[in-house]
């Protein structure tokens, strides 16, 4: 099953996608897939919605 990494989504069989490899210098690397057609980006969440931080 691969996963777009921009939309979150599955790439479905008979959906086009691209495959980019992501190299790591301390481990194994990871590919990325992405849908051909431009998909709607995820929003990104910076802290958790539940969790209220307080600083002295």
């Amino acid at each position: 099953m691969k996963i777009c990494g921009r939309c979150d989504q599955t790439i479905q069989d008979d959906e086009e996608y691209t495959e980019h490899d992501m190299p790591s210098s301390s481990g194994a690397g990871i590919t990325i897939y992405r849908h051909v057609y431009l998909c709607k980006r995820v929003d990104i969440q910076t802290a958790p919605a539940s969790e209220i931080r307080r600083y002295r």
